[in-house]
């Protein structure tokens, strides 16, 4: 009977020790984000936004001085990784002063813009800008204001690529993306 006691208290031991191994109990950030994979597709759901990515992108929270910075999504190795970020923040002006003044901000740092379009995100009117920044790196962004607060997608890709080999990824998110 002893040697059966400790067996299970070993058994016992052994799971406690692998969910400890993997994480399952740690208070890193990913504790606060659910996530499913199905279809190719991961479904995203944490600090009040949701949406989808396909399975090649990965949850990170980055160093980030910013009060209105959320989390990322990341593909790729190391250095080589395509970015998306996630931000939110009040905001009392309009969509078209914001993005009027950010055009503006772009230009006067010596960015270029590349593209503009009008789109919807969850039901309300977005604005998207593709442009280069002053060390010739393309980025997008999307805004989009819903219930008194502007969102933002920053999309950046690999330093060596250019935002066409992340536009379907971002499109996916962009279309699915919901405040929850």
């Amino acid at each position: 009977m002893l040697p059966r006691i400790i067996s299970s208290m070993g058994l016992v031991l052994l799971i406690f020790g692998v969910v400890v191994v993997s994480g399952c109990t740690s208070n890193d950030a990913l504790d606060n984000v659910y996530k499913t994979e199905s279809d190719g597709l991961k479904h995203y759901a944490s600090d009040g936004i949701s949406f989808d990515s396909l399975n090649n992108w990965n949850y990170y929270k980055m160093e980030n001085n910013a009060s209105d910075y959320l989390f990322s999504i990341g593909r790729g190795p190391g250095e080589e990784m395509d970015f998306i970020h996630f931000y939110s923040g009040k905001y009392n002006g309009t969509l078209s002063e914001h993005v009027n003044s950010l055009k503006n901000e772009i230009i006067l740092q010596n960015g270029v813009i590349i593209s503009e379009k009008e789109l919807k995100v969850d039901g309300v009117p977005a604005y998207q800008i593709s442009a280069f920044n002053p060390e010739n790196k393309q980025f997008s962004k999307t805004w989009f204001i819903k219930n008194g607060t502007i969102y933002t997608i920053h999309a950046v890709p690999d330093p060596g690529k250019n935002l066409t080999n992340i536009e379907k990824d971002l499109e996916i998110v962009i279309n699915s993306f919901k405040i929850i």
